[in-house]
């Protein structure tokens, strides 16, 4: 009788064409995110946003990037062990608030709201200070713990509404019958509220595999999830690689709930093919886990760098050659570097800040001293890169890469010349400019615009804040990392950018044209370091002699695509790089100008900088 009501009622629900229509549209909005997403992995351009034509390529990246898959294998295993424990205690938590009373009943329900209110950051940051507290170390474990406590409220509040509806007749029954509780449990509770079982986990599996806040607090050694490396590619550009590994786990999801669904409604399967079937997925999937830990060794050495920044042929080489196991993890700039290891954050053994981040690590006792007798390919390092401002005694770091920003302009819209800093203030250009999102590098830009070096001058910096002010009505907006999508799409004809991607956008189009303004650049020089709390300092002088080799120094090049300071290593380049004007600018090496440190001076920045956004 109930399914005759649902079928014909005189509100005629459900049978409207016009309902069915916006039901239907409303579905395929929801889904066209994830078509594009996977239409756009076949994509043979190296930017997410702009079809060029049809290619594989991005999948034999995707399948070739053993740190991409590294993270979806951690950030799989996270979700199904977090998942596994919380929709227990979920399950437990709901049973005991639906049926039993206690003292603290109350106090305890109200409890399970807190983190359900609680922005995430807030008890990101409250778990990691728990687990500094405490010592616990920070890893795939301290991951698994922290989605387990934010999972836990959700998954007990979506089953303890099925219990609280579950007849209490139906448990008296089981036990007038003779059953004991655990068999009342298995045979009547569990099966009648296994909607809001399944559908708890269903959401704590979810809330897990996606989860970035919380894991980007908790993550130690080797707990990089598919989120964190996403974020840290933004960085350097990302590429439809990670479209090509959605892809992957969209297919495999569908075949999955597909599968699940057809083994449950067949009834002419038998049990052992859905044993069998079942038994694949579970054994792929283990095997995408686990197979990792079959190759650990016993020596180790943990690196904490930019995505993309290192060439992964490298590290296998070394693995090779001396048997010590690399693992990588990702941040995605200096500051989060920082306030990782400041926080407590330990069991890296190398870490790639810029210069003047060098310099606060040296003053706050982050850095260990390098052993440079067991670096001697420490000799390739050219001159005017040792002994540098931010460590003059060359104790602490070695200079691994250097660049500038500089200004990328569309030749097809703009005609003119360009070769000055003032090109981003002409309104002739309104809503086609960029600026990197960065204080210090927007700032530089600003003095030299003013003619003053970028020095701690009050009233200077005061002037620039204004200056840029006034420039902010030209600007597209302040974007670092999307630019090359930008500037391919024609959204956007003239940005300030580093020079990786101007040497990028150069070779993807001759229209593209890279400027070095007149008024001067400011460099960066990235530096490999030793962190005071590393347990495995001598592998990592080790690597750090081993990526000084000029023949690994000049492969390392062209993964990376910036300049290193071992001219003996670019002497080993093709000459269409070797010879390349934006990764090897002609400048005086010996009068190159680098970001310093400016101590307490960095919070009236800070200050100038939150001034100019708002306004």
């Amino acid at each position: 009788m109930a399914g005759n009501l649902a079928r014909g009622n005189d509100l005629k629900i459900g049978q409207s064409v016009t309902l069915k229509i916006i039901t239907i549209a409303g579905i395929l909005f929801l889904l066209l995110p994830l078509i594009i997403l996977i239409l756009f992995s076949f994509n043979e351009s190296r930017t997410v946003s702009l079809w060029t034509g049809f290619s594989l390529k991005w999948y034999h990246t995707a399948f070739s990037d053993s740190g991409l898959w590294m993270a979806v294998r951690n950030s799989v295993l996270i979700a199904i062990v977090s998942t596994f424990v919380t929709t227990i205690l979920g399950t437990m938590g709901a049973i005991l608030l639906a049926k039993y009373n206690f003292r603290g009943k109350e106090l305890f329900q109200n409890l399970l709201y807190v983190p359900v209110i609680l922005p995430e950051i807030i008890l990101g940051v409250s778990l990691l200070a728990l687990f500094m507290l405490i010592g616990f170390p920070l890893g795939l474990l301290s991951v698994i713990c922290a989605h387990i406590a934010f999972s836990f409220p959700f998954v007990t509040m979506i089953i303890l509404a099925k219990v609280i509806n579950l007849p209490p007749s139906l448990e008296e029954a089981s036990l007038d019958l003779g059953a004991d509780r655990w068999q009342t449990f298995v045979k009547v509770i569990l099966p009648n509220i296994s909607p809001g079982v399944i559908s708890g986990a269903l959401f704590a599996f979810t809330m897990s595999i996606d989860d970035f806040v919380v894991t980007f607090f908790t993550a130690g050694v080797g707990a990089s999830t598919l989120p964190l490396k996403i974020y840290s590619l933004i960085k350097f550009g990302l590429t439809p690689s990670i479209n090509a590994i959605s892809t992957i786990l969209i297919i495999f999801t569908v075949l999955a709930l597909t599968t699940a669904n057809f083994l449950q409604k067949s009834e002419k399967v038998n049990k052992k093919v859905k044993l069998a079937i079942g038994g694949f997925f579970i054994l792929s999937l283990g095997f995408v886990i686990l197979a990792p830990f079959f190759t650990k060794s016993q020596e180790k050495l943990n690196i904490y760098n930019y995505s993309d920044y290192l060439s992964e042929d490298l590290i296998k080489e070394f693995e090779q050659e001396t048997g010590i196991d690399v693992s990588v993890d990702f941040y995605n700039d200096n500051e989060e570097l920082l306030s990782k290891l400041k926080m407590g954050v330990t069991g890296y053994d190398l870490i790639v800040p810029s210069g003047y981040m060098v310099k606060i690590m040296i003053n706050e006792g982050l850095l260990a001293p390098i052993n440079f007798d067991s670096i001697p390919n420490r000799s390739f390092i050219s001159p005017e890169f040792m002994k540098m401002p931010y460590d003059p005694t060359d104790q602490y770091h070695v200079p691994y890469a250097y660049g500038y920003s500089g200004i990328t302009y569309n030749s097809d819209f703009i005609k003119d010349s360009i070769d000055s800093w003032a090109a981003l203030w002409d309104p002739r250009y309104k809503g086609k400019i960029t600026m990197i999102d960065e204080m210090n590098e927007t700032f530089f830009v600003a003095y030299k615009m003013l003619g003053y070096d970028f020095e701690k001058d009050t009233s200077k910096l005061n002037e620039a804040r204004d200056l840029l002010i006034r420039q902010k009505p030209l600007l597209k907006k302040y974007e670092s990392n999307n630019v090359e999508a930008l500037m391919l799409s024609g959204d956007v004809w003239i940005a300030h950018t580093w020079n990786g991607q101007l040497s990028r956008l150069s070779g993807m189009d001759p229209k593209f044209k890279t400027v070095i303004p007149r008024e001067g650049v400011l460099f960066w020089v990235d530096n490999m370091c030793i962190p005071a709390s590393s347990t495995n300092k001598r592998n990592a002088e080790r690597f750090l002699n081993f990526l000084l080799q000029p023949g690994n120094t000049a492969r390392n090049i062209k993964v990376i695509n910036y300049a290193m300071p071992n001219d003996s290593a670019r002497n080993l380049l093709e000459p269409s790089i070797r010879n390349n004007k934006i990764i090897f600018p002609d400048i005086d090496r010996s009068e190159l100008k680098v970001l310093e440190d400016k101590g307490s001076f960095n919070r009236k920045i800070d200050r100038a900088w939150t001034e100019v956004k708002v306004n």
